[in-house]
C-alpha cells in the first residue's frame, strides 16, 4: 500500500469553494457492521434489515458485511468472503451469534455487539449523537493499473473529545453470487447475491491515526491500493470513516470506488410543516423547499421530480422561478442564494399512497452526490396495512383479505411511513390499521407505539398479528420490549405473554361460539419461516378481551379481539401467512375489517347512537348533504350505501362532534342510506336522497 498525507490548519471562517466535506456541524452517521456467513442461516434475514435501514436513512448509514467465524468458512467450490481485517473486527467485538452488529462501534445500554432486532432502534439513537467531525471522500480507480486512489478530507467542527482520532478505510463489493445457507422462506441458495462484502482495509484496521482534531482543523489523507483482477470495481464501493481507536465512529461516508464523491453541490431545507401529508381528491397538496447552490459559482442544475409509488391518475409537478415543469428540467441557481421550489401533488378519486422524490444535480459534476427530498401524501384511504421490515413477503393475504371484503379504500405502506404520516396528523381519514408484524424484531417500536396509541385513542382500530411480539415485549433475555412497547402491550393488546408453544401446537382452533371468527375451520399452523422456526404465542387476554381462537384441542389462547370505549383490536399470536389452508388466512383479516365496520358480530342497535344521528338536509343533496348530530359521546364511523347495498363513503367522526358533511357531488343521483357505527354498536340507517 502507498500512502501520503496532509495536514491543514484552517480559520473556521474559511469557505471552501468546491469541497467534499460541509464546515456545518453536523450530527453522527451511522456505520453498521454486520457480522455474518455464508453458513449462518439467519443471516439473510440481518442483510434485509440493513438493507432496508440503508434504503430508510440514505447517505446517513453506511453497512457492510464482515465475513468471520465458523459460519463464514467455505466448503468446496464456495466463495471465501473472510478477511484479515474482517477476523480481527469479528474478534475484538466478539459477538455473542450470527447475524450480530456493532453500530458506530458504540456501547449502548443492551452492549456493543447487537442482534439483528436491536439494529432499528440503536440506529435512530446513533444518529441523534454529536460528532465533532464532518468526514469527506473522493474515490479514482486507473483500469489500466488497477491502482485505486482515494481522498479523504476531515474537518473538525468542535474539539474531539479523545485526542487522537483514526481514519479507516475500506473497499467493500455487492452482486457477488455464491453460496447462503437461508433458514427463512426463500431456503438455500446456491445463487445468493451477495451484497455489501467487506473486501479490504486501505489504512490499517483501526485506522491511520490523525493527531489534530482541535476546531477548525482540516486534514486530508491519500491512499492508494492495487486492486486484484477478480474483484469488479463497477460493484465495489470506497468508505471512510472516522472516530476514536477501536470505539466511538462519529461519520462515516460511502462512494463509489470509480469516480465516487461527496463534492457537496448544495442544500435542500425544508420550508413545509412536514413532508408527509393528508391529500384531497382534486386539490392540490403543496410541499415547499429551498434549495441553495454550494459550489462557489453560478451553475445549472438538474431538477427531477420522480414518482415513487402512486395512483396512476394522481398528478405531480414542480415549480422554480415561476415556472411548472412536468418533467425533468436543467434550472440555473446562482451561487448563494436560496431559491424556492414547490411541489404539488394533486390526487384523484383513486384512494391511495403517493411517494414522490425531488432530486437535483449539478449538471457540471454529474457524480457529485444528488440532494433529495421525499414527499408523501395519503389520500382517500380507510384501511392501512402496515408491512414491519422483513415482513412484506407476508402482506399478500392482508390485502386478499381486505379485497374480499370489497374494500375498495384500502393501502399499504411501510412501518416508518405510518409513523411519519401520524406525526404529521394525516392520518384523520383511516378507520382501520392491519399490521403485518408476522416474525420480525422488533415486533413493535416506540416511534409505532406513540402513533397507535393516538390512533386508538381517536377512535381507529388495530388488527395486529404475529409470532413473537409478545415474548418480545416479556423482558425475556434478547428481547427488543422497552417500559414503553411493554405497557402498550398490555394496556393497549390486552394481553398477558404466557409462553412460546412449539411445532406439536399446529392446529388453529377458532372458539365456536365467538359472534366474529367462529364460523372459521380449523387449519394447520405450518413453519413457514423454515429451520424449524414455529414459535405460536400463548397469551391470556385481559377484560374486556376475550379468546377468538386456542391452539389444538387444549386450553392455550393465541388470539382474543377486545372492544373498549375507544377501539376495537384484534390480536393474533400467529400470522395469517403461518396458515396452511390460505383461504382461513384471509378470513381473518376479512372478518376483522367486518366486524370494525359491525358488519358481522355481537352488536345490537344502539338507541344512543340512534338518537345522535340526524337527518341529512337539504333534500335532496346535490353537491353536499349536511347530517346533524346530537349528543354524540363515542367515536363512530359515519358509513353511506347505494340502493344495492353496496358501500360508496364511508368518514369517522369525532366524539362531540356536531354535525358530519357527506360529499355527494361524484355520487350518481338515487336513493341512499346512510348509518352510525360505533364501538357500543350501530345506529338504525336514515335515508339520503341525491338529485343532480
Amino acid at each position: 500500500m502507498k500512502k501520503t498525507l496532509t495536514l491543514l490548519a484552517m480559520s473556521p471562517a474559511l469557505a471552501l469553494a468546491q469541497s467534499l466535506v460541509s464546515t456545518s456541524p453536523q450530527l453522527r452517521t451511522v456505520l453498521l457492521e454486520d457480522f455474518t456467513g455464508i453458513h449462518c442461516g439467519y443471516c439473510p434475514e440481518g442483510h434485509v434489515i440493513g438493507d432496508n435501514l440503508e434504503d430508510m436513512h440514505k447517505d446517513q448509514f453506511v453497512f457492510v458485511g464482515v465475513h468471520a467465524g465458523g459460519f463464514a468458512v467455505p466448503n468446496q467450490g464456495e466463495p471465501d468472503f473472510r478477511t484479515p481485517e474482517g477476523t480481527a473486527i469479528d474478534a475484538h467485538f466478539a459477538p455473542s451469534g450470527y447475524p450480530n452488529g456493532v453500530i458506530d462501534r458504540h456501547t449502548f445500554a443492551a452492549g456493543t455487539s447487537l442482534g439483528r432486532g436491536a439494529w432499528d432502534a440503536a440506529t435512530t439513537e446513533a444518529l441523534g449523537f454529536t460528532s465533532p467531525v464532518n468526514v469527506g471522500v473522493e474515490s479514482s480507480f486507473d483500469s489500466n493499473t488497477r491502482d485505486l486512489t482515494v481522498n479523504v478530507v476531515l474537518y473538525y467542527t468542535a474539539n474531539s473529545p479523545g485526542g487522537s482520532d483514526y481514519i479507516g478505510v475500506f473497499l467493500k463489493e455487492s452482486n457477488i453470487i455464491g453460496w447462503q445457507t437461508d433458514y427463512g422462506p426463500n431456503g438455500n441458495n446456491a445463487n445468493y447475491n451477495h451484497t455489501d462484502v467487506l473486501r479490504h482495509y486501505l489504512t490499517d484496521v483501526w485506522g491511520d491515526e490523525v493527531t489534530t482534531t482541535t476546531q477548525g482543523t482540516t486534514v486530508t489523507r491519500t491512499y492508494t491500493w492495487n486492486v486484484p483482477i477478480d474483484f469488479n470495481i463497477a460493484n465495489c464501493e470506497v468508505v471512510a470513516h472516522a472516530g476514536e481507536y477501536q470505539t466511538e465512529v462519529y461519520q462515516a461516508r460511502e462512494v463509489p470506488a470509480d469516480g465516487g464523491t461527496t463534492l457537496i453541490i448544495g442544500d435542500m431545507a425544508l420550508t413545509s410543516a412536514n413532508d408527509h401529508a393528508a391529500g384531497t381528491n382534486g386539490s392540490g397538496t403543496l410541499f415547499e423547499t429551498e434549495f441553495t447552490n454550494a459550489l462557489g459559482a453560478n451553475g445549472d442544475f438538474i431538477v427531477e421530480l420522480t414518482t415513487i409509488n402512486a395512483p396512476a391518475g394522481w398528478n405531480e409537478y414542480f415549480t422554480i422561478q415561476g415556472t411548472d415543469y412536468l418533467v425533468p428540467a436543467t434550472v440555473p441557481f446562482a451561487n448563494g442564494t436560496a431559491e424556492a421550489i414547490a411541489v404539488n401533488i394533486t390526487p384523484d378519486g383513486t384512494p391511495g399512497i403517493g411517494d414522490y422524490l425531488l432530486s437535483i444535480r449539478s449538471a457540471s459534476n454529474l457524480l457529485a452526490p444528488a440532494i433529495e427530498q421525499e414527499f408523501h401524501v395519503i389520500s382517500g384511504v380507510t384501511d392501512l396495512i402496515i408491512n414491519n421490515p422483513t415482513a412484506e413477503t407476508w402482506v399478500t393475504r392482508y390485502e386478499a383479505g381486505l379485497v374480499g371484503a370489497n374494500q375498495p379504500n384500502r393501502a399499504t405502506t411501510s412501518r416508518n411511513t405510518f409513523i411519519n404520516f401520524g406525526a404529521a396528523n394525516a392520518l384523520s381519514g383511516v378507520n382501520n390499521v392491519y399490521y403485518n408484524v408476522s416474525w420480525t424484531f422488533p415486533s413493535i417500536t416506540d416511534a409505532v407505539v406513540a402513533q397507535l396509541e393516538t390512533f386508538m385513542d381517536a377512535g381507529g382500530n388495530l388488527m395486529i398479528c404475529g409470532q413473537d411480539i409478545g415474548w418480545d415485549n416479556s423482558g425475556a433475555a434478547g428481547s427488543n420490549g422497552t417500559p414503553i412497547t411493554e405497557a402498550f402491550y398490555e394496556d393497549y393488546m390486552l394481553a398477558t405473554y404466557v409462553a412460546d408453544d412449539s411445532t406439536t401446537d399446529n392446529q388453529a382452533n377458532f372458539e365456536d361460539a365467538d359472534g366474529v371468527f367462529g364460523g372459521l375451520p380449523s387449519t394447520t399452523i405450518s413453519d413457514v419461516f423454515g429451520g424449524s422456526n414455529m414459535y405460536p404465542e400463548q397469551i391470556t387476554p385481559i377484560a374486556p378481551a376475550v379468546p377468538i381462537m386456542k391452539y389444538n384441542a387444549t386450553a392455550k389462547v393465541g388470539g382474543l379481539r377486545a372492544q373498549t370505549t375507544n377501539y376495537k383490536l384484534v390480536y393474533f399470536g400467529i400470522g395469517p401467512e403461518q396458515l396452511a389452508d390460505a383461504a382461513v388466512g384471509e378470513q381473518m383479516v376479512k372478518l376483522s375489517h367486518d366486524w370494525f365496520y359491525g358488519l358481522v358480530g355481537v352488536e345490537e342497535f344502539d338507541a344512543a347512537l340512534a338518537a345522535a344521528l340526524g337527518s341529512a338536509y337539504p333534500v335532496p343533496a346535490d353537491a353536499q348533504a349536511t347530517v346533524p348530530l346530537n349528543g354524540l359521546t363515542e367515536g363512530a364511523v359515519l358509513r353511506v350505501h347505494d340502493a344495492r347495498g353496496a358501500l360508496v363513503s364511508e368518514q369517522r367522526i369525532a366524539a362531540n362532534s356536531t354535525q358530519a358533511v357527506i360529499t355527494t357531488a361524484g355520487l350518481p343521483s338515487g336513493m341512499y342510506s346512510y348509518q352510525l357505527l360505533g364501538n357500543s354498536g350501530a345506529s338504525a340507517a336514515r335515508t339520503l336522497v341525491v338529485t343532480h
